[in-house]
């Protein structure tokens, strides 16, 4: 029973054959998808189209995706919504102030996350099946109650920015000019590739050991949480790290009570194959009883996780080292000042690339060091190895294939590739 004494829907997932459950349930108000302008198409709708279509590539297949299109938000919530959730692998919230505010869509959001949780299924290791997209702004006092602590523990996916001069917020969507466009897509793209990854696992019932053992076969980063100034920054080298295989930790948001903080940054820590801080030009959030910052607090424990085992950590610094709050420039005097501290640190104030490459570099250096020689193929030296490259393709996209072969041969590289004429036996 909700606390306003509406009844909760209550449905065992468990009980669903696969077989006929929808991948995704995507749970909005209905106002949210109104066009801005005349012959537009409402932005949820463009979301569905394209997540749809980006999902599919990624999973070789055309995923199922839910959600309602007719219902306004005076319609009740009945059984034809009721008969989804059972069928829903994973629920996509849209957040805005108007979801926030309609009981039916906290009903949908409340109602799925307690049936998963009473059929013991909400979480697949650390991947919650419930991801919020955050389309407006919404403040703390805005949410229900019941929502809190999925709203509070969830990092979701926001798909907005602040203008910079103005401080107002730009949502990403065409109509704000294209730079907000071109965040609108990339931003799809960083959601459906950990729809993905969640579906992979749940469409094949793997269980949780299984899918720990797939996820710890690569390396894991430690991307620590940064202050909004830098989130962009984040979300950018975030993206690049996930598309070449990489598991980022947190997951999720981190508590707002030092000592927890502490707690789970130390362990996450710990299992990372790397760390990264990204100082930004504000100081950050200040949790209840501490005097440091989080982002400050993250920077300190890696430190001292440093002292007793080798991680390769980084400090990025985006916008360079001016800062017009005095507790952010003190900071940054401190790690100036405490080499010590920072002896091993990558100090880094340059462009996205830059720290990128320097990370794909520190992984793949440990990566290097710890396997064992016997995995180089036999009778290869390090030349061959570096100037030889292998094409897999089908025998249809031979001809858009070959200019790329050329460049590749003109760089000095030897290029090999199927062969698909001839018998079997001749085919590679």
């Amino acid at each position: 029973m909700l606390a306003t004494g509406k009844p909760v829907l209550i449905f065992h997932l468990d009980l669903v054959p696969f077989s006929i459950m929808n991948d995704i349930f995507i749970s909005y108000a209905h106002l949210d998808d109104k066009p801005l302008t005349e012959g537009q198409k409402g932005w949820i709708t463009k979301l569905h189209r394209i997540l749809e279509v980006r999902l599919g590539q990624l999973l070789g297949e055309e995923p199922q995706i839910w959600r309602d299109p007719k219902l306004s938000g005076n319609d009740v919530f009945d059984q034809s919504i009721a008969g989804e959730f059972k069928k829903a692998r994973v629920m996509v919230s849209v957040m805005t102030p108007r979801y926030v505010k309609s009981d039916w869509c906290v009903r949908e959001l409340s109602g799925f996350i307690d049936a998963a949780e009473e059929g013991g299924a909400l979480e697949l290791d650390d991947k919650s099946r419930v991801f919020k997209v955050v389309k407006t702004p919404i403040t703390a006092d805005e949410v229900p109650d019941k929502l809190r602590d999925f709203f509070d523990g969830s990092l979701g996916f926001k798909f907005y920015d602040y203008d910079a001069d103005t401080g107002r917020v730009v949502e990403f969507d065409d109509v704000f000019g294209k730079e907000a466009e071109q965040n609108y897509y990339a931003r799809i793209f960083d959601l459906a590739h950990e729809l993905s990854d969640l579906l992979k696992r749940l469409r094949t019932g793997e269980s949780s050991e299984a899918a720990y053992q797939v996820a710890s076969a690569g390396k894991t980063v430690y991307l620590a949480t940064t202050t909004s100034d830098s989130e962009s920054e984040r979300d950018k080298l975030k993206r690049e790290l996930v598309e070449r295989g990489y598991a980022i930790l947190p997951t999720s948001s981190l508590p707002i009570d030092v000592d927890a903080i502490e707690e789970r940054a130390r362990d996450e820590m710990a299992k990372s194959d790397l760390v990264l801080h990204i100082v930004g030009q504000r100081y950050g959030l200040v949790p209840e009883g501490s005097e440091e910052s989080i982002p400050v607090i993250q920077a300190r424990l890696s430190a001292q996780l440093d002292k007793e085992r080798s991680v390769p950590r980084v400090l990025w610094f985006p916008h360079g080292t001016n800062t017009e709050d005095k507790r952010q420039a003190e900071y940054i005097e401190s790690i100036r000042q405490d080499r010590e501290l920072n002896q091993r640190a990558e100090i880094i104030a340059d462009e996205l690339d830059v720290v990128r490459n320097t990370v794909l570099e520190l992984l793949t250096e440990e990566k290097k060091s710890t396997e064992p020689e016997s995995l180089a193929p036999t009778g290869a030296t390090d030349a061959s190895a570096k100037n030889s490259v292998y094409f897999i393709y089908d025998a249809t996209d031979e001809e858009l294939v070959e200019s790329l072969e050329d460049h590749l041969f003109d760089q000095g590289l030897e290029v090999m590739v199927p062969e698909f004429e001839g018998g079997e036996e001749h085919i590679t």
